[in-house]
């Protein structure tokens, strides 16, 4: 009872702290479409090599049949990170679509669809449960993959100590907004790959801002989770390093001012997540 109380308020209080950071930010006039978007890895391979970093294909001597490595070394720091961008996944242009074909082949009709996108009417459970699936398996098989090239990444140049870091892009709108994304992913990794292969992943959304109820600004998001609560100082500070650097050059991309709100307790990266998160929000 007392827990419950406690994390409303928790939650209630960062949800001021976002409204007083929307008001010093805020538009005079708001935009009246977003800049068009950009490719991810190309422009996160611009950013590594400003940020110090080095692509690990640039460091292979030998190209010819190159092994399954991950993206970036980032020497000073000891860390090597893995870029994945999901799209495809129930989202952009195409997850009405996916949306609506999951329906069909559960028995029901494109009528039941617009149920769901325009009169907010809950999902048949059926069609849930196949949803969830998908979702879970497309993703757990971006997150084998990239965890498979951490490892032989860090057998190459890694030590012991070297940390594993795995980029998750979200470059389209997801159907079902960030927070089911977000939570997918940190279920995965808590029921499988809680191990030395992993010490953290970001789930972040370059192309893909959302926006909240009351507020004028879109965010967009870089939210860190890590295998062990108690990580090392070192390797925090850089995420949150290399998520300042990356916002910042990413807005500068687009031609847009990037002011950085950095959330420091679980409780403000909740409300972040269910302010910004929601598929209400973000599919308008």
């Amino acid at each position: 009872m007392f827990e419950r109380l406690k994390r409303v308020w928790l939650q209630a209080k960062a949800q001021r702290k976002i409204k007083k950071y929307d008001k010093k930010y805020r538009r005079a006039k708001p935009l009246l479409e977003r800049p068009p978007s950009f490719h991810v890895e190309d422009a996160f391979d611009a950013f590594v090599k400003e940020f110090g970093g080095q692509k690990v294909s640039d460091i292979l001597s030998e190209k010819k049949g190159m092994p399954l490595n991950a993206d970036y070394f980032f020497k000073d720091h000891n860390v090597i990170a893995e870029l994945k961008t999901i799209e495809g996944i129930y989202s952009g242009p195409d997850g009405p679509k996916q949306l609506t074909d999951t329906y069909i082949e559960a028995g029901y009709s494109g009528s039941d669809v617009m149920g769901l996108l325009w009169r907010n009417e809950p999902i048949p459970t059926d069609v849930s449960q196949l949803i969830r699936k998908r979702i879970r398996r497309s993703l757990e098989q971006r997150i084998k993959k990239a965890r498979k090239q951490l490892k032989m990444t860090k057998e190459m140049f890694g030590t012991k100590d070297t940390k594993s870091l795995i980029l998750i892009a979200m470059d389209s709108d997801p159907v079902f907004g960030h927070e089911t994304m977000f939570g997918n992913i940190v279920n995965i990794m808590a029921d499988n790959y809680m191990d030395e292969h992993t010490d953290g992943i970001v789930y972040m959304t370059p192309n893909t801002p959302s926006t909240a109820p009351n507020l004028s600004m879109e965010m967009s998001m870089w939210i860190p989770s890590y295998r062990d609560e108690g990580e090392n100082s070192h390797f925090v500070d850089f995420v949150n390093l290399l998520g300042s650097g990356w916002l910042k050059f990413s807005g500068e991309k687009i031609g847009e001012e990037t002011p950085i709100l950095q959330m420091e307790t679980e409780h403000e990266v909740r409300a972040v997540i269910e302010l910004f998160g929601n598929r209400s929000n973000n599919n308008r």
